[in-house]
């Protein structure tokens, strides 16, 4: 029996945030199609679950969820609960006039009062695929383990209430972008966006002098040998084009002389001589200061690098899989009141260094593709800090992130940002079961 005392416990609880403001455009279209998925694959695979909807600061103007979005007459073997918290708790977050969703603490909100002994955390525009829900079904899920997964998006017109093998085909056949553990492949362009380097994983006194001749020395020495080998060929090059302008002859006089000499196979020494010069004019330009300068700075990339561990956090917000008790281990997401870019980043550092290892399933996820989604390339993200910037909403820089990861892999224990109120542990939230008619509105 579950702590309510009257319904037997799920295996699994799936929580999930949304408010019917049309965030992205088409949100209740994408909700309805993540709705069906996620209660569709749980009666084709008999797995016990319940969907948990964070009704987050309900717009006064606009229907319910539980009103806006149609639901299947019985469920099934997937429970769905909706819990709203009201504008009022909202309005007590700084920011609430500019940020309508605080995304994480939202999603805190219903992990605290989700009831399965496993719960994985989505967002409304995915749909998971057949395989994936398989291996859910047979029940192999760990104690003790994050487990991840790749995102694939998606740009598929899908129409609700066709069968979920039609609407998942169609999802693989649009793919356009697959969020990776090392970065963000465009399908469309071929184009990838690099999330880890290679070169910082392997030992310092390796990786440190491949990264001064790529980043430092390189550009440095390529620069005096294209001039080198430009000032080395230029007699050459005159003498032809002095030859073609006299119609295929060799030019005369002292000029013609002068040419024919610096262009013979004897003067090489002089010409090896000259780049020797170049170059020690060159190292010589490169003061000790700006040298260590950059030793130091390649330090503190390697340190950073190597405490990132490689973890998957690519998209992570749209998929952790943890058990109950393990999401009590870290308090949760950090209940930052800004927006969201990072927070769950930032959750996988304090699982992992809170002695939760990751593990990575070989399933595909598939995010619906809308206008408000983050985009990895430069122009995509670039409208979401603008978009940030403009309206004042703060959030977590890289800088600082990248501290925080440092921080913990030097004491090698996560950082605690939560108290043990994280979720509104004191508050009781109006809950809706639906349909309306399966259940008790509280």
């Amino acid at each position: 029996m579950s702590s309510n005392g009257h319904r037997p416990r799920p295996y699994l609880s799936i929580v999930a945030t949304a408010r019917n403001d049309n965030h992205g455009g088409g949100l209740l279209h994408r909700m309805q199609l993540f709705v069906e998925n996620v209660v569709g694959q749980c009666n084709r695979h008999g797995i016990d679950a319940e969907l948990v909807l964070v009704e987050w600061n309900p717009p006064a103007d606009r229907p319910r969820l539980a009103d806006a979005l149609t639901w299947p007459e019985d469920t099934g073997s997937c429970r769905v609960r909706i819990i709203e918290v009201p504008h009022e708790v909202h309005a007590s977050l700084r920011h609430a006039e500019r940020l309508p969703l605080f995304q994480m603490i939202a999603k805190n909100v219903g992990i605290r009062r989700a009831e399965g002994d496993f719960v994985l955390v989505t967002n409304i525009d995915l749909l998971f695929s057949d395989a994936l829900m398989t291996w859910i079904a047979r029940r192999r899920l760990e104690h003790g383990v994050l487990y991840r997964t790749d995102r694939y998006d998606t740009d598929a017109e899908l129409a609700p209430g066709a069968p979920v093998d039609e609407q998942l085909s169609a999802a693989e056949r649009r793919v356009i972008r697959i969020h990776r553990r090392d970065g963000t492949l465009d399908l469309r362009d071929g184009t990838f966006y690099r999330i880890y380097d290679s070169l910082y994983y392997l030992p310092w006194w390796i990786g440190v002098p491949i990264r001064l001749v790529r980043d430092l020395w390189r550009p440095a020495l390529l620069a005096p040998l294209r001039l080198a080998r430009l000032l080395l060929d230029f007699p050459s090059r005159l003498r032809r084009a002095l030859a073609k302008r006299r119609g295929g002859a060799a030019p005369r006089g002292r000029i013609g002389r002068i040419l024919t000499a610096l262009s013979r196979r004897p003067l090489r020494p002089l010409r090896y001589c000259v780049i020797a010069g170049l170059l020690a004019m060159t190292v010589a330009q490169l003061s000790w200061e700006r040298m260590m300068n950059r030793i130091r700075i390649l330090s503190k990339l390697f340190l950073l690098e190597r405490s990132r561990v490689k973890l998957h956090t690519n998209a992570s917000g749209d998929f952790e899989l943890l058990a109950a008790r393990d999401w009590w281990r870290t308090n949760g997401y950090a209940e930052f009141e800004m927006y969201s870019m990072h927070l769950d980043s930032l959750h996988m550092y304090m699982a992992h260094w809170s002695g939760i290892r990751e593990h990575f399933l070989p399933f595909k996820v598939f995010h619906l593709e809308h206008e408000g989604g983050f985009k990895p390339d430069p122009v995509g993200s670039g409208k979401l800090n603008e978009r940030l910037a403009r309206d004042a909403i703060q959030q977590i820089s890289n800088e600082q992130l990248f501290d925080w990861i440092v921080e913990m892999a030097q004491a090698r224990q996560p950082l605690v940002f939560n108290d043990d109120r994280w979720g509104f542990a004191d508050h009781v939230f109006p809950e809706t079961t639906v349909p309306v008619g399966a259940g008790a509105t509280v």
